[in-house]
């Protein structure tokens, strides 16, 4: 390649000898009369032509560059290049102080704008804007130890006289000499007028390649300098807004990426319905010939609860926490105790912010002596992370822990119902899968298909179930392996449809519930928190706002009827007369074959107490009422037989 570098300044000098030494033929040519000595030496130590006081003038070509014209103390010499790279100069980030204080002033020695000497004494002005001497390094430049000398700042700008008919002044925005001196003849002398009549300095850099060339042209045409000319307003953002952030959350595949679970390809052949959970694509139902949502989530979930079915949960949030302190961090991140959690054991777990309300949940397993494995909600994934992270780093620097998520590296799918531990046991390798061997809240390691697989026997669904855990790359064959298996007692593939409505039932938080708003008390897991120790959120938990016995708490609702609730419908005492917010609302719904109703978790005023009570769930908007009676939050197998079976 043959490049030619056109500068004004040390640093440019930094690129010419790069692209010397990658084989590139580069002719470097500096507008200043006078080089630095080193600065040369170091140029054609590389095999650099040097031209000093020497400038382009014209390029040559049509669509491709064919050549370039310099003009310098000779003449003018017209060059064959594939490659032209052009440079300004530095100038002073002023935004900031200008935003504050108004216009700078204009040093004619350096070339460039800077702060008004008398002005900004509630401000800290340093480097370059401050007229004091700056090297390299101090201006936050990029280091040179190729170029074997200090490749300060001195000479700012030395941006030289535009000249010439059609020379572009705005690279961007295709703004010409012709167009700011058409500007001028048409008689818009102010700079703000001459910026929006020509468009230079209105694409996406702002200026900042471009203002100081169209300033200069201005004063060659007023027969002044710069400083007389002024500047345009800085505004803010110094850095633009993308208007994709300003359209919305929603605009497609452009705007945000789109997650994929290890399984998706098993999905896919399984002629998955997906929905989009957070940046997630994941099963909603499997829908049989003619099936619709309605029926075959239905389906899927009532064959978990009679025989067996497998979920992908790989989206789940999964964090390694590992080193000599991770069962304090633990301690102290968890409301309850984790301390003495014994290897190869699993607990459930919540977390709240420091205000006292509850960030997350999940489980907790400890897979080694100074290794833990934790697993959040898919939504709060990327939260908690940076939670903990922020804990470690700022919070308890001192603890010997680090979290690495693994959300990524590994899939994972639940097994549940009945018959789970029968699928399963005709494929697991290693494993004692017995109520003896591996009680609820325990975990094995075993291999499917010599796929080595962690076990946990825990239950999000209220059946017997265990997790599988397996890397990414081994996942599919892993679940195919296990539906396999389990194809004599009629597996089904269960969506997030179907593990909606297994969890209501159960009682079971998530999203809808867990929503920025509530406490441990509102969930009613208030008896979780211990006492015996502190953690992240434990004394602001005390507020008396947050102990108010009215607040809206989480109960059942059994609603009369065929017809399910809605998410939203708020929830009124039975005879009176809907208005206002009501005494609570509907956070998640479910049509339950099991309980043989419609039922719903809510967020009811006092709710504990308010077991038996009729009530009316309204949607003010839709006109449609609903008669319920508020029941305890967990409607089916409140004593847990069927998940420690």
């Amino acid at each position: 390649a043959r490049i030619v570098v056109a500068s004004v300044n040390d640093t440019e000098a930094a690129a010419s000898v790069s692209a010397a030494r990658a084989g590139a033929a580069v002719i470097h040519c500096d507008a200043r009369a006078d080089l630095p000595a080193a600065m040369r030496q170091r140029l054609e130590a590389a095999g650099v032509e040097v031209l000093a006081g020497t400038r382009p003038v014209r390029a040559v070509g049509r669509c491709v560059l064919r050549a370039v014209v310099l003009e310098g103390p000779g003449g003018r010499r017209r060059v064959a290049c594939d490659v032209l790279a052009t440079s300004a100069g530095w100038a002073p980030a002023l935004h900031l102080w200008s935003q504050r204080h108004g216009r700078p002033v204009w040093d004619a020695e350096q070339g460039v704008f800077r702060v008004r000497p008398e002005a900004g004494a509630d401000m800290d002005v340093v480097g370059a804007a401050a007229l004091a001497p700056v090297a390299a390094a101090e201006a936050g430049l990029p280091p040179l130890p190729e170029m074997g000398f200090d490749a300060g700042l001195s000479g700012l700008g030395g941006l030289p006289a535009v000249t010439g008919k059609m020379a572009f002044v705005d690279l961007q925005h295709d703004v010409t000499t012709d167009d700011v001196d058409l500007a001028q003849a048409e008689g818009y002398r102010s700079v703000e007028h001459t910026k929006r009549y020509t468009t230079a300095g209105m694409a996406t850099d702002q200026g900042k390649t471009a203002s100081l060339a169209v300033l200069d042209r201005i004063a060659s045409l007023r027969g002044s300098d710069a400083g007389a000319v002024g500047t345009t307003t800085f505004r803010p953002p110094y850095t633009p807004v993308p208007i994709g952030a300003l359209v919305g959350a929603r605009h497609g595949n452009h705007y945000e990426p789109t997650r994929l679970s290890p399984l998706h390809s098993v999905h896919e052949a399984a002629r998955a319905v997906m929905t989009q959970a957070g940046l997630w694509l994941r099963p909603w139902y499997y829908p049989a010939d003619g099936e619709t949502l309605e029926t075959a989530h239905l389906r899927e979930a009532a064959q978990v609860r009679r025989g067996v079915g497998m979920v992908d949960v790989s989206t789940l949030g999964k964090i390694a926490v590992q080193g000599p302190d991770g069962a304090e961090f633990l301690n102290r991140v968890y409301v309850n105790g984790f301390a003495k959690l014994p290897v190869g054991r699993i607990r459930y777990g919540v977390m709240l912010r420091e205000d006292g309300i509850v960030l997350d949940d999940g489980t907790v397993a400890r897979l080694g002596e100074d290794e833990w494995f934790m697993t959040t909600t898919t939504a709060n994934a990327g939260r908690v992370l940076s939670h903990l992270e922020y804990l470690l780093q700022v919070a308890w620097p001192d603890l010997r822990v680090h979290v690495t998520s693994l959300t990524d590296r590994e899939g994972a799918m639940a097994v549940a119902g009945p018959r789970a531990r029968e699928v399963l046991a005709r494929v697991v390798k290693g494993a004692d899968l017995s109520a003896a061997a591996l009680p609820n809240n325990h975990l094995a390691r075993g291999s499917v298909e010599d796929r080595p697989v962690r076990i946990h026997r825990t239950s999000f669904s209220g059946e017997l179930a265990f997790e599988i855990y397996a890397g990414s790359a081994d996942a599919a064959d892993v679940w195919r392996a296990i539906a396999g298996a389990g194809e004599p007692d009629r597996i089904v593939l269960y969506g997030t449809e179907a593990m909606a409505v297994l969890r209501i039932e159960k009682g079971h938080v998530a999203g809808p519930e867990l929503d920025g708003r509530t406490t441990l008390d509102d969930l009613g897991l208030g008896r979780m928190a211990s006492r015996s120790k502190s953690f992240v959120g434990s004394a602001l938990r005390e507020r008396e706002g947050l102990r108010n016995p009215g607040r809206r708490t989480l109960v059942g609702l059994r609603i009369d009827g065929a017809a399910g609730a809605a998410p939203g419908m708020l929830i009124f005492p039975e005879g009176s007369t809907p208005a206002g917010h009501g005494d609570g609302h509907v956070t998640s719904t479910a049509q339950s074959e099991a309980l043989g109703r419609p039922v719903a978790l809510g967020l009811l005023s006092n709710g504990p107490a308010r077991h038996g009570e009729r009530v009316r769930l309204v949607d003010l908007l839709g006109g449609r009422a609903l008669s319920a009676e508020v029941v305890a939050p967990v409607m089916l197998d409140p004593e847990g037989r069927r998940m420690d079976a």
